[in-house]
């Protein structure tokens, strides 16, 4: 029978990888917004960097996740 092993940075990078696809497939163009010059309200530009950063941010998260699973899984051997 297989043994399962608990690998929670390889489950952290996939779920990472999910909501980078995600989010690359509700891309937001800042252009097609209406200027707003209501007092409190995000501009489209912010909310377009914002989503910017978080994209890099999950594609970083994966790649050291995946890092860390594949040198641990290396180790044991």
């Amino acid at each position: 029978m297989s043994k399962f092993a608990n690998n929670s940075m390889a489950m952290l990078a996939t779920i990472s990888i999910v909501v980078l696809i995600a989010s690359i497939i509700g891309f937001f163009n800042p252009g097609n917004c209406p200027v707003s010059t209501e007092v409190g309200w995000t501009s489209c530009q912010a909310i377009a960097e914002e989503r910017r950063i978080a994209s890099w941010a999950l594609l970083l998260l994966s790649v050291v996740g995946f890092a860390v699973s594949f040198v641990r899984r290396r180790s044991r051997r």
